[in-house]
This record gives structure tokens, C-alpha cells and sequence, in this order.
């Protein structure tokens, strides 16, 4: 019986392909039997290097954070923000009072009123429905917490499910206890559209701060330019974009390191970013004495147990390195990262220019492409940073001339 490509094995599949041997050889040698578990047409695995943050502190807490990314410079500026933040004391951390998740129910050419009203009096039947749904979740002292309507505009209605997932990133549970609560809703059931989670996760934000001593970042003036990019950040939407990308190079790095959904808390952070109706910087950064002072709020979803973060050893042994055990730790370490990162990028940039240390991490990755080994990137990385104007063909030639 003829198999469909997805019933076929990870090796099948790369047969199917009629790759040379090499090619495919290649392919094979970097196969997980775990992870053909995890996706569908499983081929092969995506290595991502990963490196160490090797010491932030953190609520009080030195910690050590793995950080998977394949871009040069990131490691080495999170490691250079975080010993700036360190020297002034470290990074402090406000949650609210129960992180959640919120879930929709979407309904559609309806009358807002008589959602809102059917809400109100529905209250404890969504709370027993949610229970029968998930008890597990309740067992760990999570569980539904509100339910509200919003009216999203004339025609269109959002019924908010707010659900406290505790230390899972907590998807499956809330669409789970969504699929359960539309029954509530069959006198409604020609308006309903879909249900489905949130990743804006609103009652999930969570504040960082921290402040390093001026002569840290070079100075008086130095730091008064820092500010001002920062506000040039709020006030354009080209900078606001590049400066939360840089932000994002640290908090996406932790997050994928940890097993994480990163593409869900990059679009929660850019949706914020746009909170007041313009996109700007999610960080604000003010002159404070002797010190400069730094802040970063946005809603963060992350988990330490269930789906992929159970399922991946690497993410269980990063979230061990770390010594994080519950979710919102995670959090509050995640975006002090974010704010290292932030730091860093907005120094190199006030004091001289970014581009002198960034391409320094570069030239390795220049020195790979054109065929250096492991014993002659050193060299050769010193040699391009000696040289004026450096491409692939130059890196090529200087390594020719190293070989002679």
C-alpha cells in the first residue's frame, strides 16, 4: 500500500527528495529520533549555536542564562549590558499580581448588548465549565479568573477568557477551556466566528528596571546621547523598529534557548509597542543623578513545563542551568536580558558607533565562509580587523597568504 509523505520515516522522506548521497548523508547525520516526534515531515534537525549570558543579576539573584541565536555580537553585548546593570545594582523585576492568558470567543454581526448581558448572568456556569474542562490546571491553583464581553466594534464582539496557566506556557489550556465555554453560547451559535487564545497577553506584563552608574557608560555626554536615541525611539517609527529588533535579539535568544514559543512574545511585544496608537521603543531610559536608568515593560508568555519545554532535553537543561523553576522567574529573567541587550546596543551606538565591534564578531563567521579551520580563524579574524575594506575575496586571499 502506497504510503502518503507524512506516514513515510525521516529517511524515506529525504529518499523521496533524490538528493545526492552526500547531501543526504548530511541530512541524516544531524537526525533526532526524539524530535521526528515533534513536527510533521520530520528530515532532519536546525542546530542553533547557543551561548552563555555568564552572569546577570536578576531580583537579587545571580544567574546564569543560556542563549540560543545565530547572529554575531548579540552574547558578547548581552554579557556587556548585563556587567553595566550588575555594577548598579542589578535588575529588578514587578509582576502583576496573577499572570494569565486570555482566550476569545468571537462573534460577529451580533448585538454587543445582549452579549454583555447574557455574560453577566452566565458567570458561574463559566467558572464550572472551565473547571470540568481543565481540571488539572485547577489542581495547581490555576483556573479561570474573569470573563468579560468587548465589544470590538459595531458589528463585532469578544467574549475575554481570562485563565491563570501557571507555570505552563498554558496554549492547549486555554483553547481547551475555550472549546468547552462556546456550548454556554448555542443561542448565540449563528454569530459565533471562532475561539481561539490570545498571544496579546495583557495580564501578563511585567516590568524591568535598572540603572548603571554614568561613568559606566562613558560619561556625561555619552549618556546624554543614550537618551536621546532612546527618545528618538519614541518619537520614530524607523528607530522604534530597529531598537526593538536589538531588544528582541536578547529576549528571542532566551526564549528559544528555554524551549519557548519566541515568534508569540515578539508579536506581543511589537502589539504593545503600538499600545497608545503609534509604535514606539519599548524601553525608556532617563538620566537620574549619577546614573542612568532604564525601564522595560511588556506582556511576556513563557512556560517551564508541558508541551515542546517537557519534550526537549536542551530546554530542560537550560532551564536548570539557569535555576529557574517557576514561570515567572523565567519572565523576569528573560526581559532583564531584553534590557542588557537594549543597553548595550543604545552605548555602542552613543559612544563611537556600533558597527566597529559588531563586525569584529563578523569577520569569524566571514573567516568560516571562505574555509578557514578552527586553528586559522583567530589569525585571520586579527588580520581582517587590521584591514581598511574587507569582503569575502579579501578574507580568501589573506587566508591564501596565511597558508604559504
Amino acid at each position: 500500500m502506497h504510503k502518503k509523505f507524512y506516514e513515510l520515516t525521516p529517511d524515506e522522506r529525504l529518499a523521496s527528495l533524490k538528493l545526492t548521497p552526500a547531501a543526504q548523508q548530511a541530512w541524516q547525520h544531524e537526525q533526532s529520533t526524539l524530535n521526528a516526534q515533534i513536527i510533521e515531515n520530520y528530515i532532519s534537525d536546525f542546530r542553533v549555536p547557543t551561548g552563555l549570558l555568564h552572569d546577570i543579576v536578576v531580583a537579587g539573584q545571580r544567574v546564569t542564562v543560556p542563549m540560543a541565536t545565530e547572529e554575531p555580537s548579540v552574547i558578547a553585548a548581552a554579557n556587556h549590558g548585563a556587567k553595566m546593570l550588575n555594577a548598579g545594582g542589578g535588575v529588578t523585576v514587578t509582576l502583576p499580581e496573577r499572570t494569565a492568558l486570555i482566550g476569545q470567543l468571537l462573534f460577529s454581526d451580533v448585538s454587543a448588548a445582549a452579549i454583555e448581558k447574557f455574560v453577566t448572568a452566565q458567570q458561574t456556569v463559566f467558572f464550572s465549565v472551565a473547571k470540568q474542562a481543565k481540571p488539572s490546571i485547577y489542581r495547581r491553583g490555576g483556573g479561570l479568573l474573569f470573563v468579560v464581553a468587548r465589544t470590538v466594534s459595531e458589528t463585532m464582539v469578544s467574549v475575554d477568557f481570562t485563565i491563570d496557566t501557571k507555570d505552563a506556557m498554558g496554549a492547549n489550556i486555554v483553547n481547551t477551556i475555550l472549546e468547552a465555554e462556546q456550548a454556554v453560547f448555542s443561542d448565540f451559535q449563528t454569530h459565533f466566528v471562532g475561539a481561539i487564545l490570545s498571544n496579546y497577553a495583557t495580564a501578563q506584563c511585567v516590568t524591568v528596571t535598572g540603572q548603571v552608574p554614568i561613568s559606566l557608560v562613558g560619561g556625561p555626554v555619552v549618556a546624554k546621547r543614550l537618551v536621546q536615541l532612546n527618545q528618538f525611539g519614541h518619537a520614530d517609527i524607523y528607530r522604534a523598529t530597529t531598537e526593538n529588533k536589538g531588544l528582541f535579539n536578547g529576549i528571542g535568544a532566551v526564549t528559544l534557548a528555554t524551549g519557548n514559543d519566541w515568534r508569540a512574545v515578539e508579536a506581543a511585544g511589537h502589539a504593545f509597542a503600538s499600545h497608545t496608537g503609534r509604535y514606539q521603543s519599548l524601553t525608556t531610559w532617563r538620566i537620574a543623578g549619577d546614573f542612568i536608568e532604564g525601564r522595560l515593560t511588556m506582556p511576556i508568555t513563557v512556560g517551564t513545563v508541558g508541551g515542546a519545554i517537557s519534550a526537549m532535553p536542551q530546554a530542560q537543561r537550560a532551564l536548570a542551568l539557569m535555576g529557574v523553576a517557576h514561570a515567572d522567574a523565567l519572565r523576569g529573567v528573560i526581559l532583564a536580558v531584553g534590557l542588557a541587550q537594549n543597553l548595550a546596543a543604545l552605548k555602542a551606538i552613543a559612544n563611537g558607533g556600533i558597527q566597529k565591534g559588531h563586525m569584529k564578531m563578523q569577520y569569524r563567521a566571514l573567516a568560516i565562509q571562505v574555509g578557514a579551520t578552527a586553528d586559522e580563524i583567530t589569525d585571520l579574524v586579527r588580520q581582517l580587523a587590521a584591514t581598511t575594506t574587507v569582503d569575502a575575496d579579501v578574507a580568501r586571499n589573506l587566508l591564501l597568504e596565511m597558508r604559504k
